[in-house]
C-alpha cells in the first residue's frame, strides 16, 4: 500500500518537474517562436482614414457638388459560431440576430443579408455589403454594440461625388475618378483610395479639394474584436476643403437655358457663353453647351471639354473694336477722320464691306463693320504696335486662370507676318481665341483700360467655414487710356442704337456690343470650310458703367442664322433680359424692373374665346376659363381692362353666350396640370385632353399659360415654359 503511494507521489513530482521545465525552456529558449506571435498580436496595426472630398458651393453659398462616403460591412461568421455555442443558440437563430441588426439599420433587407451569411460556408468571412453610408454604419455599430453581437467589421469603401444641380455648369465643374495605387509612407499601404479630379474645377483645384490621409492604431484579440490598448497612436485625416466659386447659379442657369433654345432654334453643332464683372474680373458664368448633352448621362457631359476655355475661333468683327481701341490709344486716329467704304485694293490685296456707305468716320466703322475703314486703320497703327497691343490683351496666351483644358488660342509671332496679315488680325481673321480670352479683353473697354485676371475661385474654407484662403482682383496691367476705352464703349453702342445689332435695342437700359462672323477653318489647315461659321456677339451693359461683359457664340449654326446679328445677338438679348429681371439683380431699380415688367390688360369683353386665348397667349398671360359649355363670348375678366399687370399673375376670363345668339358648343373639357412633366410626358397628357401645345423651351414644363382646372375650348392652344 505504501509503495503504491510512494510510486504515485513520485510519479506527480515527476511530472511537475518535467512541466516546470517545459514552461522554463519556452520561456528561456521560445523554441515555438511564441514570443513572435505575441509580438505580433499587440503590434498595433494602421488603419487608413479616408478624408472627404471637398464640396463646392457658388457665389450665394448654394451647394453644387458633395460628397458621400460608402463602407464595407463584413461579419466574421466564425466568431458568430463561437458566440452562438456560448449563448447555446442555433447558428441560423444567431445569423437571423444579426441580420436583423444589420437589415433595421441600412437599406439592406434582412433577407438579404441571411442569403449573405448562409451562402458559402468554406469561406469565415462574408461581405454583406460595401453601400452602407454613414449614419447607416453609426446606426450598426450602436446596434451591435447595444446588443453585444459579434463578427462585425466595417471598412470604407468608396466615396461619390453629388452634383447637386444636376448638368448646371457640367463641362465647367467637372469630374472625378477613382484612384487606388498611391502609397502612405506613414503606413506602407500601396493601395490608398482617393477621388482625384480628371477635368475641370474637380481637376484644377483637386489639392484643395483632396484633403489629407489620416490613420490610426488598432489592436485585435483572436476573435478579432477590437481590444482598449494604451498608448496608441492616431493621425487626424484632414477633409478636403471647400470652395466658393465666383459662378451664380442663377445666372449660369439663365445662361444655359438661352443656349439650349439657341441651339434648337439656329441648329447648331455647339454654342457657348461667359458672364464676367469688368471691374473684378469675377467670372459669374461660364457655358458650354452641345445639344445632346441634355440626353446622354450626365458624368458623360461632365467629362466633355468646356467649351468656352478650350475651343477656338477667329473673331471676325467683334476684333474691329479692339484695334480701334489700340487706333485711338495711340492717337493715330481722330473721331472727325473720314475713311472710304465699300471697296479698296491695299498692296495687292482686295478689301470689300457688305455694302459701301461713301466716306465714314470711326464711329460709323464700328456701327456699320466695315472691313474697308478698319483695314486702313490697321495700316496707321502698324503692324508691331498692333501686334504688341493684342499680346497685352491676352491674345496668344493663356488667361492665368489655371482651368483644366484651357487654350491659349493661336496669334502668330511678329515675324511670322505676311503682307496681308495686318489687315486680316485688324478685322478679326488670321487670329483664333477662346471666349475667355476675348471676354477679358473687353473688359478692358467696359473698365476703362485695366486688364485684370480672370478668376473663378472667391476663397477656400474648412469644414468648420474657416477662410484658408482668399482671392481678390488683380490688375495685371493698363492697356489703354480711359478715354479711349469710353470712346469705343460709346462706339460699340450705336451698334445696337443704330447699327448691325438695333434689332436687340431696349428701351430700359442701354447696351454696347458687336456682332462678329468668321468662317471655319478647314481641318488640317489650309484656308476656310465651305459653308461653316462661328456667330459671335460681344457686349456689355449698361453703357454708363458696365456691371457685366458677355459673350455668345454658336458652332457652325445653320444657313441663315450664321450672321452673329441673327444668333449669337437674339441670344444676348434674351440672356441680358433674364438677369435683369432676376429678383437679386440690382442693375435696374426694382420700380424700373417692375414697370418694365408689368403689362397693360387687354379688353377681352365681346370678344369669341378662342380670339381671346390668342390676344392672352400672345401677351404671355396665364389665364383660366370659367363659364358653361355652350358659351363662346367673354363676358367679363378679371383684372379689368387697362389695368397695369405682372404677366405672371394668373387672369380669369368668364365667357357666356352673346345676346339673342344660338347655342355653340366651344368648351370640350378640362386643362390638365402638365407642371413638373417632361415634355414628352405633357405632349401625351395634352393630346389625350386634345389640346394643342406651343413649347419654350426644353427639358421639364415649368409653367402653363391655361390654368390647371381651366375650361378648355376646341381651339385651345397652351404655352408651355420648360427648362433644364
Amino acid at each position: 500500500m505504501r509503495s503504491r503511494y510512494l510510486l504515485l507521489v513520485g510519479g506527480f513530482g515527476l511530472l511537475t518537474l518535467l512541466w516546470i521545465g517545459y514552461l522554463f525552456a519556452l520561456q528561456l529558449f521560445d523554441p515555438f517562436q511564441l514570443d513572435q506571435q505575441r509580438l505580433n498580436r499587440y503590434t498595433p496595426h494602421k488603419e487608413i482614414i479616408i478624408p472627404t472630398r471637398g464640396a463646392i458651393y457658388d457665389a450665394n453659398g448654394n451647394l453644387l457638388v458633395s460628397s458621400i462616403s460608402f463602407y464595407q460591412i463584413d461579419i466574421d461568421r466564425a466568431a458568430v459560431k463561437l458566440w452562438a455555442d456560448e449563448k447555446k443558440l442555433e447558428l441560423n437563430e444567431a445569423y437571423s440576430i444579426i441580420s436583423k441588426a444589420i437589415g433595421d439599420n441600412c437599406s439592406v433587407k434582412p433577407a438579404e443579408v441571411m442569403k449573405r451569411l448562409t451562402m458559402n460556408e468554406k469561406l469565415s468571412s462574408i461581405l454583406i455589403t460595401n453601400k452602407v453610408r454613414e449614419m447607416e454604419l453609426e446606426r450598426i455599430v450602436k446596434a451591435f454594440e447595444t446588443d453585444k453581437l459579434p463578427g462585425l467589421n466595417h471598412a470604407f469603401s468608396s466615396m461619390r461625388r453629388i452634383y447637386s444641380r444636376d448638368i448646371l455648369a457640367a463641362r465647367l465643374l467637372g469630374s472625378v475618378r477613382a484612384v487606388s495605387d498611391g502609397y502612405d509612407p506613414e503606413t506602407g499601404n500601396r493601395s490608398l483610395y482617393k477621388l482625384s479630379g480628371s477635368c475641370g474645377i474637380e481637376s484644377s483645384y483637386d489639392e484643395y479639394l483632396a484633403g489629407e490621409y489620416g490613420w490610426r492604431e488598432v489592436v485585435y484579440d483572436a476573435k478579432h474584436r477590437r481590444m482598449p490598448y494604451p498608448g496608441l497612436h492616431e493621425k487626424v485625416a484632414r477633409d478636403g476643403y471647400n470652395l466658393r466659386l465666383t459662378i451664380d447659379a442663377n445666372i449660369q442657369e439663365a445662361v444655359e437655358n438661352a443656349l439650349y433654345a439657341g441651339l434648337d432654334k439656329y441648329r447648331a453643332k455647339n454654342a457657348g457663353a461667359i458672364v464676367m464683372d469688368p471691374h473684378t474680373g469675377r467670372i459669374l458664368a461660364m457655358a458650354g453647351v452641345s445639344d445632346e448633352d441634355k440626353y446622354i448621362d450626365p458624368g458623360l457631359v461632365r467629362v466633355k471639354s468646356n467649351i468656352p476655355v478650350s475651343f477656338m475661333f477667329e473673331p471676325g468683327s467683334t476684333m474691329k473694336p479692339l484695334t480701334m481701341l489700340v487706333a485711338l490709344d495711340k492717337h493715330a486716329v481722330s473721331h472727325k477722320d473720314l475713311f472710304p467704304s465699300g471697296s479698296i485694293t491695299i498692296r495687292g490685296r482686295r478689301i470689300s464691306d457688305t455694302h459701301s456707305y461713301g466716306m465714314i468716320r470711326p464711329v460709323d466703322i464700328i456701327c456699320k463693320s466695315s472691313n474697308v475703314g478698319i483695314a486702313l486703320i490697321g495700316d496707321r497703327i502698324g503692324a508691331k504696335t498692333l501686334y504688341e497691343k493684342f499680346i497685352a490683351l491676352g491674345y496668344g496666351q493663356k488667361t492665368g486662370l489655371e482651368l483644366s483644358g484651357e487654350s491659349s488660342g493661336m496669334f502668330a509671332k511678329l515675324n511670322n507676318w505676311d503682307g496681308y496679315t495686318l489687315h486680316s488680325v485688324s478685322f478679326g481673321q488670321g487670329i483664333s481665341v477662346t471666349a475667355l480670352q476675348h471676354a477679358a479683353a473687353f473688359c478692358a473697354v467696359a473698365n476703362g483700360g485695366k486688364m485684370l485676371k480672370p478668376y473663378l475661385l472667391e476663397s477656400v474654407t474648412d469644414a468648420d467655414g474657416r477662410v484658408i484662403e482668399q482671392f481678390e482682383p488683380q490688375v495685371l496691367r493698363q492697356v489703354s487710356s480711359a478715354a479711349a476705352a469710353d470712346t469705343v464703349r460709346h462706339y460699340m453702342q450705336t451698334v445696337v442704337d443704330r447699327g448691325t445689332a438695333r434689332h436687340i435695342k431696349m428701351d430700359y437700359i442701354t447696351m454696347a456690343g458687336k456682332t462678329g462672323t468668321a468662317q471655319k477653318a478647314a481641318e488640317g489647315g489650309g484656308g476656310y470650310a465651305g459653308g461653316k461659321y462661328n456667330s459671335v456677339f460681344v457686349g456689355m451693359f449698361p453703357v454708363e458703367v458696365p456691371k457685366m461683359v458677355l459673350i455668345v457664340f454658336y458652332d457652325e449654326p445653320a444657313s441663315g442664322y450664321h450672321y452673329g446679328s441673327t444668333s449669337a445677338a437674339p441670344t444676348f438679348k434674351q440672356i441680358v433680359e433674364n438677369i435683369l429681371f432676376m429678383p437679386n439683380s440690382n442693375i435696374l431699380a426694382f420700380d424700373e424692373r417692375l414697370l418694365q415688367s408689368s403689362k397693360r390688360m387687354p379688353d377681352l369683353r365681346g370678344k369669341h374665346i378662342s380670339q381671346a386665348e390668342s390676344i392672352l397667349n400672345q401677351y404671355g398671360f396665364s389665364y383660366m376659363i370659367e363659364g358653361a359649355d355652350s358659351s363662346s363670348v367673354v363676358v367679363d375678366q378679371f383684372p379689368k381692362p387697362h389695368v397695369a399687370i405682372d404677366p405672371g399673375h394668373p387672369i380669369t376670363v368668364k365667357i357666356g353666350r352673346k345676346e339673342g345668339a344660338a347655342a355653340e358648343t366651344v368648351v370640350q373639357g378640362t386643362m390638365p396640370d402638365l407642371r413638373g412633366l417632361t415634355l414628352r410626358r405633357a405632349l401625351q397628357v395634352a393630346a389625350r385632353e386634345k389640346v394643342a401645345l406651343r413649347i419654350r423651351g426644353s427639358g421639364v414644363v415649368r409653367a402653363q399659360s391655361i390654368q390647371p382646372g381651366s375650361r378648355v375650348t376646341k381651339n385651345t392652344v397652351c404655352q408651355l415654359e420648360a427648362s433644364i
